[in-house]
């Protein structure tokens, strides 16, 4: 993936589309970044929920269809603003980061996740040539990017990685002691959806007000 899908756009109304990289040196310093770094508020920088949701009727046209996981990793990742780092230090590339917290946190192998899971375990050998035995003892984010592109041909997160992905919303509903996983665990939307009997994403945003026709788009 050499580049990332715009993910803002304006939501005034009559305003004109606003589509940048996720991190773009440029946008350094700027109070009102040409890419999609957070901290920066301005009236043009909304998230376009039609680009990602299905609203039905003309706003169909505006979907975009989601890249495939791989193992490819965006350009951009590999200059990360300082601003975008918790300590703001270097390094500056994603990789180069996780691989250090793999190693200062004594993160388990891939493969290893995977068979406490008893999921099937994958080798990979297009990382044999580095002579360290990466190819069956994989980094956890690498062998989650792997898992994906090799076993869903990158449409979903594969089973390791999707269950992390999974646990760890719930852990996290779990231990909000106000929330309605504890207080009413068997409570289910009721507002009115498109399709009846459903309640999806987007029945949410309209309830929210935040899609395209309650902004006036």
């Amino acid at each position: 993936m050499a580049d990332i899908w715009p993910v803002l756009t304006t939501l005034r109304q009559g305003g004109t589309p606003f589509f940048g990289f996720i991190f773009d040196p440029a946008g350094e310093g700027q109070a009102d970044p040409v890419d999609l770094r957070g901290g920066a508020r301005a009236p043009r920088r909304f998230v376009g929920w039609q680009t990602f949701f299905d609203f039905g009727d003309d706003q169909t046209q505006h979907v975009r269809p989601n890249k495939r996981i791989d193992t490819k990793i965006s350009t951009p990742l590999f200059n990360l603003p300082l601003g975008a780092i918790a300590s703001g230090d270097p390094p500056t590339s994603l990789a180069t980061r996780n691989l250090l917290r793999t190693m200062t946190w004594g993160v388990p192998a891939g493969q290893l996740i995977a068979q406490r899971m008893g999921y099937p375990q994958l080798m990979l050998q297009e990382l044999a040539g580095y002579g360290v035995a990466l190819e069956n003892h994989t980094p956890l984010w690498y062998y989650v990017l792997a898992e994906a592109e090799r076993t869903t041909n990158g449409v979903t997160l594969g089973l390791c990685g999707g269950r992390i992905v999974a646990e760890v919303f719930i852990g996290l509903l779990q231990l909000d002691s106000a929330g309605y996983l504890r207080l009413q665990p068997n409570w289910t939307p009721t507002l009115p959806s498109a399709t009846p009997g459903t309640f999806r994403m987007a029945d949410l945003l309209r309830w929210a007000r935040v899609d395209p026709a309650s902004r006036g788009q």
